[in-house]
């Protein structure tokens, strides 16, 4: 858990000498009288936890009398005796229920006084709100997700419930809370993710609201879940033991995934392997690079924390972001830990598992989580870029809870950039001379055409803004539409700087709109086979 932060910021106004117009006059009450008040939670926004306590103080020069005022029955100064209301120059307030509320000052001064560069005279109001949120409080909701994606059943959420599942299927999870978390860890035990851990960002634009687990381990098991809130500091655990019990099946066992991790070549199943049914003589591995590469395997293990996972190693053989590696698997005597054979695999080509995303480091939002369309504004090269729309939905992410929905218009297209809410690119560094995959999800609604003008099919290309590179990818009538679709290619820049990039669309050829979601936009470096 972060710490708690505990400075007292004081809010100064500025302070102005009252002088004469002539050297023999003097102000009564020689020197300069000025309103400064300060509170202790200022910087968190005057934010506090129901009974937690908030400082306030008049530091003010020349007030003769003062008088604090708080809700009554609400708050209460407890640094006397006086309950709402008080005279003192420091008091300590608690509140005993959520909501925002006024915390008042009224000032009596000797004469003219000033708060900042304003002159007043005898005396002064000031209100303060404070807002007061509840005791963070956690709990959840769970339900059975069906083979087709929708809602089902509700889980019965408490110790020793032992919901049963069957493995290899998933459980939605949705948080309720009271007092603004601004962190959520999930544990999920024998699930995939096992853990997950979303932040404030994540909370508020409601990626965090549902979490999807699948359940692949055989067994009973926990799940919790902790909520906490930096300042002011709370934090709530809830947690339910043998809350899922994990069955065996008899539906086929899945692959789902089949990818790289370092030299290694990870079988994702669906479900728990039995690591005695393994044999590393069932399996074979083809590398094709410009040439043929049949590798030999040293071995063939399930691993040990992940039961699902099936590891397989080469002997004295790499592998490179630029191979194409085929897997196959001859049926032997894998199988589940419920018993259940494994399929054949027949060459199945391995996913490269990416590395860090250099365009994510320094707040680029590659998943258009946090964007508007002032984020990505128009570059003002007039027709036929000036032909689009963007907008930010929640209808068809391909991961967290938004894409961006552009629509070039017939004859229009688009140039845009990606800047902060201040107007500054977005950049990524990246070093020269090094391979480097730019690559994106596109979503295709409705696809333009080449019916018009100079005949090109539509295109999108991303430039960097020295100009170095033209990153371009084109949709024929062939692109596949209503499904994402990965897209990429590779750049080498020749220098060493942070870049950022203007994204060109081209519709100019089109007699119809051309719609498509984009997200997950990424830049990774590739270590090729020498």
């Amino acid at each position: 858990m972060k710490n708690i932060l505990k400075y007292i910021m004081v809010l100064t106004l500025l302070t102005w000498v009252v002088s004469a117009c002539e050297e023999e006059y003097q102000a009564p009450n020689d020197g300069a009288k000025h309103s400064v008040i300060y509170a202790s939670e200022l910087s968190a926004g005057n934010q506090v936890q129901v009974f937690g306590d908030i400082s306030f103080g008049d530091a003010s020069a020349g007030v003769k009398h003062r008088e604090w005022i708080v809700p009554e029955g609400i708050g209460y100064i407890i640094s006397d005796d006086s309950a709402s209301s008080s005279d003192l120059a420091n008091i300590k307030v608690i509140f005993n229920q959520a909501g925002t509320f006024e915390v008042k000052l009224h000032q009596e001064f000797d004469g003219d006084f000033y708060v900042g560069n304003n002159v007043h005279n005898a005396t002064y109001d000031t209100t303060m709100m404070v807002t007061v949120l509840d005791s963070v409080k956690m709990g959840f909701t769970a339900n059975y997700l069906n083979d087709d994606g929708s809602l089902g059943a509700a889980l019965v959420i408490a110790d020793g419930a032992k919901n049963q599942l069957t493995a290899s299927k998933s459980v939605r999870f949705t948080y309720h809370s009271e007092g603004v978390p601004q962190e959520l860890v999930w544990t999920y035990e024998g699930g995939d993710p096992e853990t997950i851990d979303y932040d404030g960002v994540e909370i508020a634009d409601g990626t965090a609201d549902e979490t999807d687990v699948k359940f692949k381990k055989i067994g009973v098991f926990d799940v919790s879940l902790i909520g906490s809130r930096e300042r002011p500091f709370g934090a709530d655990t809830i947690s339910f033991t043998d809350i899922i019990e994990v069955i065996p099946s008899t539906e086929p066992v899945v692959l789902d995934q089949l990818i790289n991790d370092g030299n290694n070549i990870i079988l994702n199943y669906s479900r728990e392997i039995d690591p005695n049914s393994v044999n590393s003589n069932d399996f074979a591995v083809r590398i094709e690079n410009g040439t043929v590469i049949n590798p030999s395997i040293s071995s063939v293990s399930v691993d040990t924390k992940s039961g699902n996972l099936v590891i397989v190693k080469l002997s004295n053989e790499s592998l490179y972001d630029d191979d194409t590696v085929y897997v196959s698997y001859t049926p032997g005597a894998m199988q589940t830990t419920d018993l259940v054979k494994a399929d054949a695999i027949s060459e199945m080509v391995m996913e490269h598992k990416k590395g860090t995303n250099a365009m994510a480091v320094n707040g680029y939002d590659v998943g258009m989580e946090k964007s508007t369309s002032a984020n990505w504004p128009y570059l003002f090269w007039g027709p036929p870029y000036d032909g689009f729309t963007t907008s930010f939905p929640t209808v068809q992410p391909h991961s967290g809870s938004k894409s961006m929905l552009m629509s070039w218009t017939a004859g229009g297209g688009c140039i845009v950039d990606h800047k902060d809410n201040l107007g500054t690119q977005y950049t990524f560094a990246l070093e020269a001379n090094k391979a480097y995959e730019f690559g994106f999800w596109i979503y295709i609604e409705n696809l333009g055409d080449n019916t018009t003008g100079d005949g090109l099919v539509p295109d999108l290309r991303f430039y960097p803004d020295d100009w170095s590179a033209e990153l371009a990818f084109f949709f024929d009538a062939a692109f596949p539409t209503g499904q994402w679709v990965y897209q990429s290619t590779r750049w080498t820049p020749s220098n060493s700087r942070d870049f950022f990039f203007m994204m060109r669309g081209y519709n100019a050829s089109s007699s119809v709109l051309m719609n498509f979601y984009l997200d997950d936009l990424g830049i990774y470096e590739l270590n090729l086979r020498p």
